[in-house]
């Protein structure tokens, strides 16, 4: 069995992590050559001689897809049959890295070692898993830095974090009104509002279902609706929305409400797109269930897509970055090859007298760099990329039936809050709680210990990163989302909150002026 699984170049580590790579690639080390790193196949013999090795060939190939619950489960069989196969436990363990797991990592990483495998790949691997450890080893300590931040109250003291200095736009569902599509696949009458409706408690003090107090069950084809959640957006801090555009070769989905603020001029306030690039599915979640609507991608349909938003960048509310076109893609890696549809837009855009347009991709389930893709920055898109023992305490206890996952708010934020600065443009995400039961009831994901005051701390925090460590003109917090509902991920008004996140989106703006953060 081959024993080069894993490869680091020969590359002499600088002093920090946090330095450029000495390999001249303008990255930082950490970045780079100091990321853990997967052989490719081709250095891999193809032809496998036992079970134990097939199942390694094919975990192999799922890792370098990204598909890591694959990879493991392989990686997981093939040591049932081998437990003490070095390869496979090195290789696991670097797949529990990418899942941002370092304690599952450390466990298979040292067993590897133990095993008779050490070499410089094992060796620079161990390492990264003994950093996470020790990041989350300090969770307690940041948790609790983050609840006192939470209780910090502005006063006269206070200095305030204009607008124009720093812009927070909200992710922004346009699910709220009935298409035939809806009606044909889910029912009747279907809309967002559907599944927030009969959503169900799941534990003890689980705030469900939802109810919207200040807009109501609205529908988003009324132009009332549309007026009044921009004067609670502009009231309150936030300065645009990024409307999520479902395009599925020259189809479009959910277009009604913004093509009705684009005829209308109104309402008058900042927006952008968000191309939700995907494939719909029978559920929820992306599954590998019936394709409803299928995403098809080449270089024709790439030019129709830009040519198809070129009016809309036009629109003097249209949301820009450097003076270009803000365009945000959800899932770069649904690409086939991401950097030359990006290079085939910002040349059409050229040709036709406009800016070539700011690419921001999510973090979502790509790896590696954006620049590698020909990104502009990155974002994130919590719950996404959210480490697996982030999990919330034995406290929250659910009912029986429940197989999703409960995770502890104060965590995330803790730990997001203070997310090392990354080698490129990126951009802080915050979200005001998670909760997408409404959706998928007893699989679902729920944030525990999420308040508006948390809320507040984290897109404090973030706003200080933002003026801290963006460029001018390019200070940027988003928030995942306004309205997402059937998430439990929205700002709009509710009977249990009232208008509590909100207000709190506002008040992050402020902050004392003496604190570190």
């Amino acid at each position: 069995m081959p024993t080069a699984f894993a490869t680091v170049t020969d590359i002499n580590p600088p002093k920090s992590r946090n330095d450029p790579c000495p390999c001249g690639s303008g990255k930082r080390y950490k970045a780079c050559h100091g990321a853990a790193q997967v052989a490719p196949l081709s250095v891999i013999e193809p032809t496998p001689t036992s079970s134990v090795e097939a199942l390694m060939y094919r975990a192999l190939a799922a890792q370098q897809t990204n598909r890591l619950d694959e990879a493991a489960a392989d990686y997981d069989s093939a040591l049932a049959l081998d437990p003490k196969q070095p390869d496979a436990l090195h290789m696991r363990g670097v797949v529990a890295l990418s899942q941002r797991d370092p304690h599952t990592a450390l466990n298979f990483i040292e067993r590897a070692l133990a095993a008779g495998l050490d070499n410089q790949a094992l060796r620079h691997n161990l390492s990264l898993a003994r950093e996470g450890v020790a990041v989350l080893d300090a969770l307690p300590d940041k948790v609790v830095a983050f609840e006192r931040a939470t209780l910090w109250q502005p006063d006269e003291r206070s200095a305030f974090i204009p607008a124009d200095d720093v812009g927070v736009l909200c992710y922004f569902l346009p699910q709220f009104h009935r298409i035939a599509e809806n009606d044909a696949w889910w029912g009747l009458g279907f809309t967002e509002w559907t599944n927030v409706r009969k959503a169900q408690p799941n534990f003890a003090g689980h705030d469900q279902p939802r109810v919207p107090t200040t807009l109501g069950y609205y529908d988003l084809l009324d132009p009332s609706v549309r007026s009044r959640q921009a004067d609670l957006a502009r009231a309150h801090g936030i300065t645009g929305f990024c409307y999520y555009h479902y395009w599925f070769r020259g189809k479009r989905i959910l277009e009604q409400p913004l093509d009705a603020v684009l005829r209308s001029g109104d309402p008058d306030f900042p927006f952008c797109i968000f191309w939700a690039n995907e494939s719909w599915r029978r559920t929820w979640d992306g599954g590998q269930n019936e394709v409803l609507m299928q995403q098809q991608h080449d270089a024709e349909d790439d030019l129709a897509f830009i040519r198809h938003l070129l009016p809309i960048f036009a629109d003097r509310r249209y949301i820009r970055v450097r003076n270009q076109p803000l365009l945000m893609v959800y899932r770069v890696d649904g690409l086939p090859d991401a950097a030359a549809t990006f290079e085939r837009w910002r040349e059409a855009c050229v040709r036709h007298g406009e800016m070539p347009p700011f690419i921001v991709v999510a973090n979502t389930t790509y790896t590696g760099s954006p620049l590698r893709y020909g990104a502009d920055a990155s974002v994130g898109f919590p719950p996404h990329r959210l480490n697996r023992q982030w999990v919330a305490d034995e406290a929250t206890r659910p009912e029986v039936n429940f197989r999703g996952t409960l995770l502890d708010y104060r965590k995330i934020a803790a730990l997001l809050s203070n997310e090392a600065e990354s080698d490129h443009l990126h951009y802080q995400c915050v979200v005001p709680r998670w909760d997408n039961t409404a959706r998928r009831q007893h699989d679902g994901t729920t944030f525990v210990h999420a308040s508006p005051e948390r809320f507040e701390a984290w897109l404090r925090a973030a706003l200080l990163r933002a003026r801290r460590q963006l460029p001018a003109g390019q200070r940027l917090v988003f928030v995942n989302a306004w309205n997402e509902w059937a998430e439990g991920a929205y700002l709009e008004p509710d009977t249990h909150f009232g208008d509590r996140y909100l207000r709190a989106a506002l008040q992050a703006r402020y902050f004392d002026p003496g604190a570190l953060w």
